[in-house]
């Protein structure tokens, strides 16, 4: 299969990355094929499942993708989000940790919600490269954080690497 343009520039954007971080929005996406992201996420997944690159959500995520599909009792819907989850190589879940909190409550001080928050707080601790997302409500909350560490470890103050954050309305053709 060719691959579009946008989804040629986000791979070119991803390279050298090892390890990417994904927001809920991306995941939806990509298994409720949404056009144009969900070709965007496609090229991720095969990046994934090829083993050139890890992928990491955090439970939240996985909870937050579970919701809708509980709530409408979509039960075949919670089956493919639970199979995604359990059967792609390379892909991890991350559970709420002591280090997540903590660093999710220096990004929520900074003005993202809860759940987003310690999203985001999950990709700093497993030491992501980058974060996949849509949500446009990041930027201005990243380049805040950027200009403000340190950032916690634990109970100390020390600077950690805030993955880029990769949006990936930038990336769709037109």
């Amino acid at each position: 299969m060719a691959r579009s343009r946008g989804q040629a520039r986000l791979l070119t954007a991803l390279s050298g990355c090892r390890r990417v971080n994904l927001d809920t929005n991306a995941l939806v996406y990509y298994m409720e094929d949404c056009r144009p992201y969900a070709d965007l996420m496609e090229a991720v997944f095969r990046r994934v499942s090829d083993g050139e690159l890890e992928a990491v959500l955090s439970s939240i995520t996985q909870m937050e993708l579970l919701v809708k599909p509980i709530k409408d009792h979509n039960l075949d819907l919670v089956d493919k989000v639970n199979g995604l989850i359990e059967q792609t190589e390379n892909l991890t879940v991350i559970d709420v940790s002591r280090p997540v909190v903590l660093q999710a409550a220096v990004i929520r001080a900074a003005g993202l919600t809860v759940p987003d928050s310690l999203i985001m707080a999950t990709g700093v601790v497993t030491e992501c490269d980058a974060t996949i997302t849509n949500d446009g409500r990041w930027r201005r909350i990243v380049d805040s954080l950027r200009s403000r560490p340190p950032m916690l470890r634990g109970y100390e103050r020390v600077p950690l690497h805030m993955p880029k954050i990769i949006y990936l309305s930038d990336y769709v053709d037109g």
